[in-house]
């Protein structure tokens, strides 16, 4: 029986709202039965902003959005809305990631104080603009790299979409400092949300760059970041160069500016921001980018601590741990469904020692890079211009790809893997997989009716790295 449009929308939220997969399954005979309008349901389920909402600096904003209230009550955010937003036209967004260290960092107000030049540069980008509080932990230097800051800022963006019209294709972040180290962390998290991003004054310890791919890298980064006995090189230049090579031999497209200042704030070059946002105008995120690589687990160490030893103010020595890395595996139109028993390669770096005035060491500091094993997996998915998909798995299991009418012919979809032809046919749309792609990242411009999932056929192991853990 034909289900009229509002038991269709209904059961969309429901779907939606649903706390796991037994209450969804409630819902989902009557979305796969559903052969309308995908287009106009999404519309009715989507959050609709108010008409008339609050604009100008609101500098501690709190979670207010019906399935976010109350959630993060020690993490509010600070939210510039420019006088001229109109909800009928979406804006683009600018996330800025504050800079800090351990413990719970400033105070929203006082990092708004701290850097009035950057404040009006943003404002003068026409975006909505956010900064996100970095989730406290009292052992951890670098906060944004805390598994629980990835959900917090997708929650951010979320909390932002119930109040504000944004646009989903066109988000960008940058950070300084304990935020540039963030800003690399997120890249490798969220290459799929922001069309770029900006890594100021940071610094790296694992990397897989090619996860990047569809996004752009920029970094920005001091000659004098680091001062003879005064400030130590935990975000010495060498780190952006050393990021910039390999960003680059990875196929990455990167944009690199080093300047004369220090430390200290993003206004030391603010020539750099300025030059990033004005470069982004226009510029919109693909979800159907051709080339996609999902890597799981991917980011920075998320325990990177400079631990002080021997002396006080002894040279900063990174402290990591690949393994607590979370997994990450859904990457755009691509999602890994499970990882195998070996290894694939990322870039780990580390420093040379550093000794308390010993200026020999000072000079002479050096990053080495090195090969890294890690327990993780990777689907390398190349859209042809034929609509053909080919993909290289290497250390997985399974992966599905979600597919749209504007990326193949979901009548004729062929799917080769290792250059072995594994699915040829059609693939019916449905409401309910749709639904699915808009819950594995909250994100309502990587919606994709039609999926396809693929097994290891026992084809794949092909022992290319080291032996099993």
């Amino acid at each position: 029986m034909k289900q009229s449009p509002d038991t269709i929308v209904a059961a969309s939220r429901g779907y939606l709202s649903a706390r796991d997969d037994k209450e969804r399954a409630e819902y989902r005979s009557v979305l796969e039965s559903y052969d309308g309008d995908f287009d106009a349901v999404v519309r009715a389920v989507k959050p609709v902003p108010p008409t008339k909402p609050e604009t100008g600096w609101m500098i501690e904003r709190q979670f207010t959005s019906p399935r976010l209230a109350g959630k993060y009550p020690r993490q509010p955010f600070m939210l510039y809305v420019p006088a001229d937003y109109d909800p009928s036209r979406p804006r683009g967004l600018a996330v800025w990631l504050h800079g800090g260290g351990r413990g719970a960092g400033g105070t929203l107000k006082s990092i708004h104080e701290d850097d009035p030049g950057a404040n009006k540069v943003f404002e003068e980008s026409g975006r909505i603009v956010c900064w996100p509080s970095a989730p406290p932990d009292y052992y951890c230097w670098s906060r944004w790299q805390l598994p629980e800051a990835d959900e917090y800022l997708a929650d951010v963006i979320e909390e932002i979409g119930c109040h504000y019209a944004i646009d989903p294709n066109d988000m960008i972040l940058a950070g300084h400092s304990m935020g540039g180290m963030g800003a690399y962390h997120m890249a490798h998290r969220f290459s799929d949300r922001f069309t770029s991003f900006l890594a100021a004054a940071g610094h790296w310890d694992f990397a897989c760059w090619r996860a990047l791919s569809g996004t752009t890298m920029w970094l920005c980064q001091a000659v004098n970041d680091t001062i003879l006995f005064h400030r130590h090189h935990g975000t010495d230049i060498e780190f952006a160069r050393l990021a910039r090579r390999r960003l680059e031999e990875s196929g990455i497209p990167c944009f690199y500016r080093e300047h004369s200042g220090c430390h200290d704030k993003i206004s030391e070059a603010i020539w750099v921001l300025r030059e990033w946002l004005d470069w982004n105008k226009g510029r919109r995120r693909d979800p159907f980018f051709p080339h996609v690589v999902a890597v799981s687990p991917r980011g920075l160490g998320p325990r990177t601590d400079f631990r002080r030893h021997k002396v006080p103010l002894a040279a900063y020595e990174n402290h990591t741990d690949f393994h607590s890395i979370s997994a990450a595996p859904h990457t755009r139109w691509v999602t890994i469904d499970g990882i195998g028993k070996e290894t694939i390669i990322f870039d780990m770096v580390t420093m040379s020692e550093v000794r308390l005035n010993v200026e020999e060491d000072w000079n002479n500091f050096a990053l080495t890079l090195k090969r890294k094993h890690v327990p993780a997996g990777a689907v390398e998915a190349h859209l042809n211009p034929d609509g053909s998909i080919d993909v290289t798995p290497r250390n997985v299991t399974g992966f599905t790809l979600w597919l749209h009418p504007k990326m193949v012919n979901l009548q004729d979809v062929r799917i080769r893997v290792r250059g072995v032809e594994r699915f040829h046919g059609a693939v019916r749309p449905s409401l309910a997989t749709l639904l699915d792609s808009y819950l594995r990242r909250r994100d309502w411009g990587l919606l994709y009716p039609a999926k396809v999932t693929i097994a290891d056929d026992g084809t794949w192991a092909k022992n290319e790295t080291i032996a099993e853990r």
